[in-house]
């Protein structure tokens, strides 16, 4: 009898098992993007470009993220992603930025590190899949500016809250794996306003995954501790991860 009742519930748990991936799923993922800088950052009057007076260029930037998606219709499912934007670069200006006085080599850093939290619901779940919801991105960086030559500095935070409006679609190719998708987050108010998007070729390996893709952030965020930011990073990125 004992061992009846054991093979039962193992085959209770055997035939369970396929309908609860269905429903509960989740991903871990992380991705390197080389992405290129271009925008200006200003103060006042004075306007600084970030390639060519500050030096920035391309860089290669680590995100990690998780997902995870429930059979509750009620509640969104979750997405959590953190990418660490922060570079230094060297460059060279003469001009008075943030009420200090900068001559010749200057050395920067700027940080838009950020993470994501974005609470979505499936709209369709088949060959097309579509996903909407609201994503806040929460910065934490800073822009500083300092004078090679005496020392002097601007310092300035950058910690920004920004919920955005969310939308992902991705339509596969059946009995592949393969599946071609896009992405967006954007909000705009006032003079301000922030996109982050991308487009993705993703191939399928079992539960693992390889993506390639092409994103692009900009944000024009004005009165950043009376600092305006108007920037953009773009470039490719590859991206793998397990899908559960």
């Amino acid at each position: 009898m004992k061992k009846t009742k054991l093979a039962v519930l193992g085959s209770l748990l055997l035939c369970s098992a396929p309908a609860f991936s269905d429903v509960i799923g989740a991903t871990v993922e992380a991705s390197y993007w080389q992405g290129a800088y271009s925008g200006q950052v200003v103060s006042g009057s004075t306007e600084i470009d970030l390639e060519n007076d500050l030096g920035f260029d391309d860089s290669g930037f680590l995100e990690l993220a998780v997902s995870v998606e429930h059979p509750v219709p009620v509640l969104p499912n979750v997405r959590i992603e953190h990418i660490d934007l922060d570079e230094t670069a060297n460059g060279s200006f003469t001009a008075t930025f943030n009420n200090v006085s900068f001559t010749g080599d200057v050395t920067t850093n700027l940080d838009l590190t950020h993470s994501d939290v974005i609470l979505y619901y499936e709209v369709l779940d088949n060959i097309v899949m579509l996903d909407v919801g609201l994503n806040v991105k929460v910065f934490d960086g800073n822009l500083r500016i300092e004078n090679e030559s005496n020392g002097d500095t601007s310092d300035t935070k950058i910690d920004e809250f920004v919920p955005m409006l969310y939308a992902a679609a991705d339509a596969a190719l059946p009995f592949t794996g393969l599946s071609v998708g896009a992405e967006l987050s954007a909000v705009k108010y006032s003079d301000n306003s922030l996109m982050d998007g991308k487009i993705r070729v993703r191939q399928g390996f079992g539960l693992a995954f390889l993506e390639l893709g092409y994103r692009q952030m900009s944000l024009e965020i004005e009165d950043v501790n009376d600092i305006d930011v108007d920037a953009d990073i773009s470039g490719a990125y590859i991206s793998t991860g397990l899908d559960f």
